[in-house]
């Protein structure tokens, strides 16, 4: 027997597996981390920026300047880490705390607290910028028109700054191919139609039964249409300089790039599809996911989109396969569109046709959390409640040992060919071709 400890929350769950049916233990690859600290290479990137003057060639003392930082869901990132580095750069160069102003790029997400903002950015920091969250339903202003019809409409207040710069990480994304960069524009800084718009093209144009967009999924990047708008969105604000780290899994940044915002996510995806993204020869009858632990399982909304998105493509096209998300989701749904979906909706049809004709971000999330649901067994190992998946086909277990004994018995396969991923909130498998 294999054993394992999977993060979840704060803490951990162990189970055993059988070695013979242990397909692979798919992790992060084995590459060569330049040596340094976190500090040291955030330092490197941002003394020696990809496509950009240095920011003391660029930004002047008396010059405003607004730092874009993820929000809680992406504090995983490490954002305060580089703004350790960032924040004395720029008052190096002479630019006043004053004249700097920091705001989390929530998009649709929920509003934080001053506690959250302080863990995001560092209390040290906290205590000398002013922090505040985006809102996209205020204080709006147009910026242009996408190449697809879509109206751009961002934060207004950040408009009036002399220089923006975006500080985040960059990571596998269900819809725009890769997180990071463009991203904390839109959907970052968007406004609430402007998001919708972008992220509907998760749905191929067939209309309902056609599913989703081919182009639209993790790890499609070049020409995905919903990252080609994002960053059309990004130029239309005009980012001065992109910092963005490759988290490793000792969740410490192992690589960090900084410039143009094109060049330097470019290099950053180049270093995630080699340390996150797996090629596996054969797909599997179970895959058993890790949501590793909090905060990247703080809700379904995040287990969805990331730790199921990034295994599925590994398991076999059968109703009988199983996957496994063991994810604490304690803040619950992390969508009120998503709950209600999963309230409001008993088939996979009506979800298909509510969620194109009313698109939003949590809406499309419960769609094919729902429609996995459907096309396998879904056992889901989190502290929510049994309750919110009535109207669904989805399962749970209170633990991993519990939904190892539930998959066999739904899949009527007592020795599951399984692929284990401890760290499928970053790590995002496929099948090699």
């Amino acid at each position: 027997m294999a054993n394992f400890s999977f993060k979840y929350g704060d803490g951990h769950m162990d189970f055993s597996f059988p070695d013979e049916d242990i397909l692979k233990v798919i992790e992060p690859a084995h590459i060569e981390v330049p040596e340094g600290t976190e500090i040291e290479k955030i330092t490197e990137a941002i003394e020696n920026p990809i496509g950009t003057p240095k920011l003391e060639e660029m930004i002047k003392p008396e010059d405003t300047v607004c730092i874009l930082v993820p929000d809680m869901t992406r504090q995983w990132g490490r954002p305060a880490e580089i703004l350790s580095v960032l924040v004395p750069k720029l008052e190096a160069i002479g630019v006043k705390d004053e004249n700097m102003l920091i705001v989390s790029a929530v998009g649709t997400h929920k509003f934080q607290t001053p506690e959250e903002h302080a863990l995001i950015v560092g209390k040290d920091i906290y205590d000398r910028v002013k922090v505040v969250d985006h809102n996209c339903d205020e204080n709006l202003m147009y910026v242009g028109t996408s190449f697809r019809g879509n109206e751009i409409w961002v934060n207004k207040t950040v408009m009036g700054y002399d220089k923006k710069i975006i500080v985040g990480s960059t990571v596998f994304h269900f819809l725009a191919g890769f997180g990071g960069s463009r991203k904390y524009v839109l959907p970052g800084i968007a406004g609430r139609a402007t998001i919708m718009n972008n992220h509907s093209q998760y749905f191929a144009e067939g209309g309902v039964g056609s599913g989703q967009n081919p182009l639209v999924a993790p790890g499609r990047y070049e020409d995905n249409p919903v990252s080609i708008e994002m960053f059309q969105a990004a130029g239309f604000v005009g980012i001065d300089f992109n910092i963005t780290g490759v988290i490793g899994p000792d969740k410490k940044i192992n690589f960090c790039y900084a410039g143009d915002m094109h060049l330097s996510h470019a290099a950053a995806v180049e270093k995630c599809r080699l340390f996150d993204g797996a090629i596996v020869d054969e797909p599997a009858d179970m895959v058993i996911a890790c949501g590793m632990g909090y905060p990247k399982d703080i809700n379904l909304y995040q287990t969805a989109a990331k730790p199921m998105n990034n295994s599925v493509g590994v398991l076999k096209k059968d109703p009988n396969a199983v996957m496994i998300v063991v994810s604490e989701c304690r803040e619950g749904v992390g969508s009120s569109d998503t709950d209600r979906m999963l309230h409001d909706f008993d088939n996979a049809y009506d979800r298909e046709v509510y969620t194109r004709a009313n698109y939003t971000i949590g809406l499309n999330v419960a769609y094919f959390l729902t429609q996995y649901a459907e096309d396998f067994h879904v056992i889901l190992v989190s502290s929510l409640d049994d309750s919110l998946f009535k109207k669904t086909k989805i399962h749970t277990a209170k633990d991993v040992d519990e939904a190892i004994a539930l998959a066999k018995k739904l899949s009527g396969n007592e020795h599951p060919k399984t692929y284990i991923m401890p760290y499928a909130a970053n790590t995002c498998a496929s099948v090699k071709h």
